[in-house]
């Protein structure tokens, strides 16, 4: 029995064995779908800093996903006491901020990759920058998620632990059959060898004194239909390193999957009355977890249709800062803010914040000042580093919520609709790799506590991939019957202009006012539509400028990205000259109100004031073209 802020909770002889290891431990854990990990995590940072009496900045949480850190953070906040200080970042998150913090004054890290922001990690890493941080070198490394460190994430975590091997204990914690992100690893035979490799390397360098403990128990699925896929993570753990024994054997599993998913009941078409109403109605959570993003956004463009409200699940990498951060750094009004201050902002203010203590406690996190105060400062830089924490850029709860799979690893609902796969046959083999594809499926059927179904979608031969074409674009498009057709384009993250507030650059309008407008009249979820300004491109190699209407009114404009990735989808070949444009492009929605932070001098003569922060709309969805006034050139089919 264990004590959490004041609870007791009966944990199993295993998880009571991971959470009761010394600080100095090396742990390894493997903790199957649905095992109670966050709950084994919240508690042994609870004992690390409670028993063994470690500092929260002596303790480097890390995970590959921003949802596994939201759930953590939650649980934390939830039940811990003294471990409520202790934050947990993903391996991304916390390489930019070792650079950040190397040199506080680069300006080029905005343009690197992630990966190229990792390897420079590992050269941080390796030179010592780690040690010349505030908190020092690490006491205790807990690291989530283990089996999806593959590549250079992997290299860099090992550089993490192979530098502090003598001084530092750690917990980690994974599932190889939840192993889904391998296709990072661009080379076939390369991801191949990447099954099992960090753990087979934690249990080499560590030989001598790893505890390695296993959480079987499974606390998520409450029906026996939930549990249907459980018994098939043993078998995915345990696939060989051969490529072709390991295809072999996914490739029987996957089958074995399907048949499993093929008994589970139909949900039935979302043209059916009786389908949406189930849709809209049911008390719980429900997911319509998809394999790729095609047919999410497919299937939003339905559920619209039907009127049935639904979110999409964000990237994992899309962190948008909440319209509240600009509220609270526009009415701060100095250098710092007690508490108090803050707590009277925050219920003067427009925006909604759940939990105020829990906000307060985040923010302190990465922006404290001396005297338990936020350093305003430093939390505007923050946003504009894109650092902000990642339990305050979490998705809004919604009841229903459209998600591939890979969006939905480390989530839970109560009731889960599968589509339904392709099966793997000897043809197609050579294009797919058969341990990835096991593994999705199995974390998709393990995501539900009581219902799994299944559903199926009619094949979307309309619904493409740009990255092949002669221009190649990383979105999904809607396509035609001929391969030259254009008829719309996906929304993504970084498609609206944040270089000045809303109404400084065209479609103009008074940007103070505009500031008010998306306050009080936008939401999440609302019909955007984008309008073509004028025909004049401000370069060759993208379409003219674009403005963002909501309910007839300019609320923004479109990035230069989104203007290039436009003309790139248009441009069908290196000889094809791009000369016609849409004139509209609808059906997008808002996905977000997000703090932006820019120049202050552009702020303070837009009149929204000095601080350098204001909010714009982001948009999901897919957008489709309208080529005249009356008339679009192909639709979404049935």
């Amino acid at each position: 029995m264990t004590i959490v802020a004041g609870n007791s909770l009966d944990l199993t002889p295993s998880q009571l064995k991971v959470v009761e290891q010394p600080w100095d431990a090396r742990t390894l854990v493997t903790a199957g779908a649905g095992a109670g990990k966050t709950t084994t995590l919240t508690y042994r940072l609870e004992h690390l800093t409670g028993i063994e009496e470690l500092e929260a900045g002596e303790i480097l949480v890390l995970s590959f996903s921003r949802a596994s850190v939201r759930e953590l953070r939650d649980r934390v906040d939830r039940l811990a006491v003294t471990a409520r200080r202790v934050r947990a970042q993903t391996f991304d998150g916390w390489a930019l901020a070792l650079l950040r913090q190397m040199d506080p004054n680069r300006e080029d890290l905005a343009g690197t990759s992630f990966d190229d922001r990792i390897e420079m990690a590992i050269a941080a890493i390796d030179e010592g920058v780690v040690e010349s941080f505030e908190q020092g070198s690490p006491a205790h490394v807990v690291i989530d998620e283990v089996q999806d460190l593959v590549g250079i994430r992997r290299e860099m975590v090992e550089a993490l632990l192979d530098r502090f091997s003598d001084s530092c204990g750690f917990t980690v914690v994974g599932d190889a059959a939840q192993s889904i992100y391998g296709f990072q690893v661009a080379d076939a035979e390369q991801r191949a060898g990447e099954t099992n490799r960090f753990f087979d390397w934690v249990r080499a360098s560590y030989s001598d004194d790893l505890v390695e403990v296993t959480l079987d128990d499974n606390f998520r699925a409450r029906t026996p239909e939930a549990r249907v896929a459980l018994r098939f993570g043993a078998q995915l753990q345990a696939l060989p390193m051969d490529a072709d024994a390991a295809n072999a054997a996914a490739t029987a599993i996957h089958a074995d999957l399907c048949a499993e998913l093929a008994a589970a009941p139909l949900f039935g078409d979302v043209k059916d009355p009786f389908v949406q109403d189930s849709l809209r109605l049911n008390g719980g959570t429900t997911a319509i977890l998809c394999r790729d993003n095609g047919q999410v956004l497919w299937l939003s463009d339905k559920l619209h249709g039907y009127g049935v409200p639904h979110r999409i699940q964000r990237s994992p990498r899309s962190r948008p800062a909440p319209a509240w951060v600009a509220d609270l750094l526009q009415a701060a009004g100095g250098a710092t803010i007690t508490e108090d201050r803050f707590r009277e902002i925050v219920s003067g203010i427009s925006s909604v914040i759940d939990e105020p203590d829990r906000v307060w406690r985040s923010l302190r996190r990465v922006a404290s000042s001396p005297r338990n105060q936020l350093d305003v400062d430093s939390l505007r830089r923050i946003v504009a580093e894109g650092r902000l924490p990642d339990e305050l850029t979490a998705n809004p709860v919604h009841p229903l919520v459209l998600s591939t799979v890979h969006r939905a690893k480390g989530l839970e609902f109560d009731r889960v609709l599968v589509l339904a796969p392709e099966p793997i046959t000897s043809d197609s083999a050579r294009d797919v790799d058969p341990p990835a594809e096991a593994r999705l499926l199995y974390v998709a059927m393990t995501r539900p506590r009581d219902d799994l179904y299944r559903m199926e979608v009619p094949k979307l031969w309309q619904m493409r991939k740009a990255i092949h074409n002669s221009y190649p674009v990383d979105r999904w498009y809607l396509g035609g019957r001929e391969r030259w057709a254009r008829n719309g384009i996906e929304a993504m993250e970084f498609d609206v202009c944040h270089v000045a507030p809303a109404g400084v650059r065209e479609p103009f309008a008074d940007p103070a006012d505009t500031q008010r407008y998306l306050r009080e009249s936008v939401r999440i979820d609302d019909a955007v539509d984008l309008r073509r300004l004028h025909d004049l491109p401000e370069s060759s190699t993208e379409t003219p400028p674009y403005g963002i209407f909501h309910d007839g009114r300019a609320i923004g404009e479109v990035s230069a990205r989104f203007r290039g990735d436009l003309w790139r989808l248009l441009k069908l070949n290196r000889g094809y000259e791009v000369q016609r444009w849409p004139r509209r492009i609808t059906g997008l929605r808002v996905d977000a109100l997000e703090t932006v932070a820019g120049s202050a001098a552009v702020s303070e003569r837009s009149g929204i004031g000095g601080v350098g922060v204001w909010i714009a709309p982001r948009l999901c969805g897919l957008g489709k073209f309208e080529w005249n006034d009356t008339t679009a050139e192909s639709g979404i089919s049935e």
